[in-house]
């Protein structure tokens, strides 16, 4: 059976664009996701989002699997380094910066923000071991609310036909995401308890 995780930022248009001129290029140093929203423009009335009993957490189980998984689309596999997570009054978490370090000594830090008071900011950017900085805003070019989900979810679909028809179960980077996501969460409350 071929499932497959719809992490629809690998398929966004600047993304692949910067993935290609990282060809041929010194190997990445240093990375930084940033989803920054403020999440009650993104559920509408539906408040289940914001509550941890029915969504099973905030801006990390939310968010944290597509960055994540953007980092692993650059760095390959990453293990948790520390996170660091705000929550509000209700106990869910709204804000976190997570650092992820690659087997080739890479680091990434992932910022993750629900409360986020402009707009909305999710981009990538990428230090090489010479010190360029490259960079790709993943909103670049759409500038209506969500609109670059269209061609994502497009290459969603078109990877997941393929999967389907070629018979591919291999790893999709679901589970690792999901990982890293415990692995936060875990930290949070070592933390915690160690207080």
């Amino acid at each position: 059976t071929v499932l497959f995780a719809a992490f629809h930022r690998r398929y966004n248009d600047n993304v692949l664009s910067l993935r290609r001129r990282l060809r041929g290029e010194p190997p990445i140093e240093w990375m930084r996701v940033r989803y920054l929203e403020r999440i009650e423009e993104h559920v509408g009335d539906d408040r289940w989002y914001l509550d941890p009993e029915r969504c099973g957490g905030g801006c990390v189980a939310d968010n944290g699997p597509n960055a994540f998984d953007l980092v692993r689309m650059f760095l390959g596999d990453v293990e948790l380094e520390s996170a660091e997570i705000h929550r509000d009054e209700q106990g869910v978490d709204r804000q976190a910066l997570i650092t992820l370090r690659a087997s080739s000594g890479a680091s990434a830090t992932v910022e993750l923000d629900w409360s986020y008071p402009n707009g909305e900011a999710k981009d990538v950017e990428v230090r090489l071991a010479d010190g360029t900085v490259l960079s790709a805003d993943m909103l670049d070019g759409f500038p209506v609310f969500k609109s670059s989900l269209e061609h994502e979810y497009v290459g969603v679909l078109d990877d997941f036909v393929r999967r389907v028809r070629a018979g591919d179960a291999s790893d999709d980077g679901g589970l690792a995401a999901l990982r890293l996501v415990h692995a936060a969460y875990s930290a949070e409350r070592a933390a915690s308890a160690a207080r």
